[in-house]
């Protein structure tokens, strides 16, 4: 069985589930933003992603997290 792809309105094309996952958790500062390249503007792409209906947060109807502010540390 193949997974489903979602389409990502920031890259503007087909991923897997996991690949978005990644992308909001990086969006959010849980992991590595150097992980994944393809990605050059993270303030758009928190936006993007914000508003995608694919967020793991919109999916779940959870609030939408906040992120620390890399500045204020």
């Amino acid at each position: 069985m193949t997974e489903a792809l979602v389409y990502c309105p920031l890259l503007k094309k087909d991923i897997r589930p996991a690949f978005c996952q990644d992308i909001t958790y990086a969006a959010e500062g849980r992991i590595s933003q150097a992980i994944i390249p393809e990605i050059k503007d993270w303030e758009h792409a928190k936006e993007v992603c914000a508003d995608c209906v694919h967020a793991y947060w919109n999916k779940n109807n959870m609030t939408l997290p906040q992120t620390a502010d890399p500045t204020e540390t």
